[in-house]
């Protein structure tokens, strides 16, 4: 009877020590899953986000350097158009004042010639 008790009590302690085993063994993997799963999603997330952020830096840089290089073009072509258009204004009213003085300072000559010539002529006679 004593070999049944040392037998029972042997069977006892294996059935307990597996039992512990299997819970230790399955609370361990449910915590390396949650723990592995919890580092997974934060690593992706972090990564997403700063992707995301690298993105957006990098496209909101492009575009505003593409849109000042834009606005300075077009800036520098009006105000090069305009320059010219005043410059050639300037240029032709300088041009048309220049010569209505020239025809008018030798339409003065001719006619002051003509007088004088004129006046010759009479006295002359």
């Amino acid at each position: 009877m004593s070999n049944l008790k040392h037998v029972e009590s042997l069977t006892e302690c294996l059935i307990e020590s597996s039992i512990k085993s299997s819970v230790e063994s399955s609370i361990e993997s449910s915590i390396k899953r949650s723990v592995e799963s919890s580092v997974e999603s934060s690593v992706e997330s972090s990564v997403e986000s700063s992707v995301k952020s690298s993105v957006e830096s990098s496209v909101e840089s492009s575009i505003k350097r593409s849109v000042e290089s834009s606005i300075k073009r077009s800036v520098e072509r009006s105000v090069k158009r305009s320059i010219e258009s005043s410059i050639e204004r300037s240029v032709e009213r300088s041009v048309e004042r220049l010569i209505e003085r020239l025809i008018e300072r030798s339409v003065k000559n001719l006619i002051e010639s003509s007088i004088s010539s004129h006046k010759e002529c009479i006295l002359l006679s």
